[in-house]
């Protein structure tokens, strides 16, 4: 057979031949990998608690901005009403109102069970309730176990934390440090009803339904402490980005609980609106009071002193014209007044706004006593400082939405100021324009008699006082009436439902991904072990390594249906060698590998049997005389051979030894010598070798590895063919890849490769080395 090179694949290119070889080599790891994951998975699924999300939609009426309407169109095409509801959201989301929310709600004692392998939490399910009466900052969320014993009597236990968590292993190590209090524990036999009082709490356990006898746990926190779980749980979202329309949502573990939590936020939403309206009203109904109380003085005090002035005077009837006059110069006077009353109002209004930066705390009693547009921007103005205010709580001053505000603010501010100096000073005018008016009127009535002069000052006062009294009287009624009939701009569209169904965990959707996972995973890590992995693993692998030809396939031997599969083997490598050489047959057989462990005695060996089963006679030599393994092989003693042999210490006869095959004699390799190389490069075993041609059918030399020393290339070239050993998954491949150059480099000829150790469980076949081919079960069934 000649020695036709085999053009090795280009590296650049994908070889999917190779890819599938590799995924079908590692199949078993991949499935293994991937089943793993997907059970993973599936109890990670199993075990994490279930979420469901209650909702409950609100519409918010349209506000207003700087005193117009949402519905003006410049608010529209600047998207104002866009960022009220941003606002909205926030606060919504904010804990004031959380905490809010839980004045509706008692969730601070959460109680579980077991169900299955999975811890539930039961809410209001629980067949027994926990009143508590005192509980230290020390015991709050202290999980307690409660373990039914009877009917009426119970266990009540307070486990230490175990040491083997995270934080208890880092403080056994140094690296958090050691707890500054002794944990909490407790263990006591109570009956139900029974108050239990210790140093850290004191509460009693009611049953309600039947128990059983599984444990329950619970804990314990002030109701209003529990504004973090409401706050962390609540969403917001625009079902549309031009609507009024905002979705509040809630997750929990207990569907009950989402709804009632969802549906408290979105009425403590509602009260506040009302409250903060309401209190509006009230500081505006204190200021009219107040005023109507300096008014009913001053007017009880003009009746007393025009009565006692018509009873120590005898009062004649005042001229028409006097009488006209006084009620002229009343009607002047009691708009001036009220344009102090407006001025006052106004101008405390203004000191307060510049000398503090935060007017949520405004009382707006002025609304009867300024125009609508400043009470309208005064008002956005306190919104919008609210609002501020509820978003610090959660946010920097950085943050862009509070910047946002805070720049909207500043604004308003401006403006509000701009408006007061132009309302202060249209009072002024029109306060000096009235009291030139009065002083004309006042000089006129100067020219009566005195005493009629006096009766209409007395009689001017009294009806101004009257006037006056009579305007705030009509303005505390329509406040009044404001104050009863307050309803929030927010309504409810639909309120929340217990969920039927968890959202979370999609346990079907993370078992699969554990399973994709799995595959992605075990996949990479064949590829990974392919690529660490630089041995051979397939003919394949030793056609793109060499261009030596390969002669022979060997399986491994398990069983007898593969016991025969593996002399088969060795039938079609005896069948290769006789295609070896055309010019001379070959006698002379080198066995040899690049290191060892590749099986080249067992090659040597079954070469051997089998040659001799087709009658002819083979001698088998231990030319590895550093370590000898062809005796054990054979069975046979190792005290004299080759060693002593070329040493001239025994005869050829002497070391000579008939195995059990008939027709295979074995000269072994013997003690151990100083100079085997010597021993095997003289001139005596080049003659042991020949007289050995003529005695036998066919000499196998058992050689050293060609890649440790160089005794096997001297061999090699004394042989007529020479076979290479490479071991499935043991050879390198950088070993095998550099036998072209130790054959090129010792010009060695008629040369093969036998790859030793193939499985065939992964179909691996063996063949000839022209291509005629055995393999896999198909073959021997």
């Amino acid at each position: 057979m000649n020695n036709t090179p085999v053009t090795p694949v280009e590296e650049d290119e994908i070889d999917l031949k190779a890819i599938f070889s590799t995924l079908y080599r590692y199949k078993i790891s991949i499935i293994l990998i991937a089943l793993l994951s997907f059970m993973l998975a599936a109890a990670y699924a199993y075990f994490k608690p279930s979420v469901y999300t209650a909702s409950t939609s609100i519409e918010l009426q349209a506000q207003r901005y700087w005193g117009g309407q949402t519905t003006d169109f410049m608010t529209q095409a600047f998207g104002g009403g866009s960022t009220n509801l941003d606002n909205e959201q926030l606060v919504l989301q904010s804990r004031f109102l959380a905490q809010k929310a839980l004045s509706y709600l008692d969730i601070g004692t959460r109680y579980y069970t077991t169900r299955g392998y999975r811890e539930v939490e039961l809410y209001r399910e629980a067949p027994f309730i926990v009143n508590i009466q005192y509980i230290d900052e020390r015991a709050y969320g202290l999980m307690m176990e409660l373990v039914p014993l009877d009917t009426e009597h119970f266990e009540l236990r307070i486990d230490p934390p175990s040491q083997w968590t995270v934080r208890g292993i880092l403080r056994r190590i140094g690296l958090l440090e050691p707890l500054k209090e002794t944990p909490i524990t407790y263990s006591g036999e109570h009956t139900f009803g029974e108050t239990i009082a210790t140093p850290w709490f004191k509460l009693q356990v009611r049953r309600i339904a039947e128990m059983g006898t599984k444990p329950y746990r619970f804990s314990v926190m002030p109701n209003e402490e529990m504004w973090g779980m409401v706050q962390g749980g609540i969403t917001t979202s625009l079902p549309t980005k031009m609507g009024s329309i905002l979705l509040i949502s809630y997750q929990d573990n207990s569907p009950l609980r989402a709804k009632e939590v969802v549906n408290a936020v979105a009425q403590a939403y509602l009260d506040q609106e009302i409250e903060r309206k309401t209190a509006e009203a009230d500081h505006t109904l204190a200021f009219i009071d107040g005023q109507l109380d300096a008014i009913n003085k001053a007017l009880q005090s003009s009746q007393k002193n025009l009565e006692r002035f018509k009873q120590s005077n005898i009062v004649v009837d005042i001229s028409e014209k006097a009488t006209l006059m006084a009620e002229k110069l009343s009607d002047y006077e009691s708009k001036l007044q009220e344009l102090d009353i407006q001025q006052n109002v106004l101008s405390n209004l203004q000191e307060y706004i510049s000398s503090n930066d935060d007017i949520s705390g405004i009382a707006l009693g002025a609304e009867g006593f300024a125009n609508e547009n400043l009470m309208q921007m005064i008002a956005e103005l306190k919104k919008k400082t609210v609002e501020r205010n509820a978003l610090l709580v959660e946010y920097t001053p950085l943050h862009p939405d509070v910047v946002k505000l805070s720049e909207s603010i500043s604004s308003l501010r401006r403006s509000i100021m701009y408006t007061l100096d132009s309302t202060l000073a249209v009072i002024v005018q029109r306060k000096q324009s009235l009291n030139k008016i009065i002083s004309d009127y006042k000089r006129s009535l100067e020219a009566l008699p005195v005493q009629e002069q006096r009766l209409a000052n007395l009689t001017r006062s009294t009806m101004v006082n009257e006037k006056i009294y009579e305007f705030l009287l009509e303005k505390r009624a329509e406040t009044a009436i404001l104050r009863s009939s307050t309803v929030s701009k927010t309504r409810v569209i639909d309120k929340a439902m217990v969920p039927a169904v968890p959202t979370k965990p999609k346990r079907s959707l993370i078992a699969v991904v554990g399973l994709i996972l799995g595959l992605i995973g075990g996949i990479a890590l064949a590829f990974l072990r392919e690529f660490i992995d630089n041995t051979v693993k397939s003919k394949e692998d030793i056609e793109q390594l060499t261009t030596i030809p390969l002669y022979g396939m060997i399986p491994t031997v398990k069983g007898k249906k593969f016991n025969s599969i593996f002399f088969e083997a060795f039938r079609a490598l005896r069948t290769n060698l006789e295609f070896m050489r055309s010019d001379t047959p070959y006698k002379t057989i080198a066995v040899t590998s690049t290191v060892s462990g590749e099986g080249k005695t067992t090659v040597a060996s079954n070469l051997a049997a089998i040659l001799a089963k087709g009658g002819k006679k083979v001698v088998v030599l231990d030319l590895d005389m550093r370590r000898a393994k062809l005796s054990e092989y054979f069975d046979l003693g190792n005290e004299k051979g080759l060693s002593t042999l070329l040493s001239h210490r025994h005869t050829l006869d002497e070391v000579l030894q008939h195995s059990e095959q008939d027709g295979v004699d074995v000269i072994a390799a013997g003690p151990v010598p100083p100079n085997p190389s010597e021993l095997i490069m003289s001139e005596h075993a080049e003659t042991l070798i020949n007289t050995l041609r003529e005695r036998y059918d066919h000499v196998i030399l058992d050689t050293p590895p060609v890649g440790l020393v160089t005794d096997a290339a001297i061999l090699m070239h004394r042989a007529d063919a020479s076979l290479l050993v490479a071991r499935y998954g043991y050879s390198k491949k950088e070993f095998v890849r550099g036998l072209d150059r130790l054959i090129k480099d010792h010009k060695i000829e008629h040369v093969g490769l036998v790859f030793n150790g193939v499985n065939l469980e992964k179909n691996y076949g063996y063949g000839y080395g022209y291509g005629y081919k055995y393999g896999g079960d198909k073959y021997y069934s």
